[in-house]
């Protein structure tokens, strides 16, 4: 089995026993990042761009752990509360990748998420 590098950035990961990334090899797997600080509390309420700018950023600063970029993501799954919110804040979204990099993608309206403030949650797959 190939050696994995597992990464925890809040302690409700370990309470829940899921990691925020694991590297396997040259994949780098991201749980889906919310809209959420350190303690677990929500971030941006009912702010479409306030909440896609902060999960992104938190999927950025994830691959920078692991010494990578926005560039290197492959996949991206988006669980969104609302499709017109998502779409609304695309450009904001938008602005974390090279438009000649773009992952495949795909996006998926729920009905909610586990914490219920959040709007979405993305997950992302990466390669080195």
């Amino acid at each position: 089995m190939q050696e994995r590098h597992r990464f925890h950035r809040r302690a409700l990961e370990k309470a829940f026993v899921f990691a925020q990334a694991i590297k396997v090899g040259d994949l780098l797997f991201v749980s889906g990042c919310l809209s959420m600080d350190l303690d677990g509390n929500a971030i941006g309420k009912n702010d479409w761009d306030a909440q896609v700018d902060a999960v992104y950023q938190e999927i950025k600063n994830t691959l920078e752990e692991y010494g990578m970029a926005m560039d290197h993501i492959v996949k991206e799954t988006v669980f969104c509360t609302d499709m017109e919110g998502m779409t609304g804040a695309s450009d904001v979204r938008a602005q974390f990748f090279d438009p000649d990099h773009a992952p495949t993608a795909t996006w998926v309206e729920i009905s909610r998420l586990v914490n219920p403030d959040c709007l979405l949650e993305v997950e992302v797959i990466a390669h080195a």
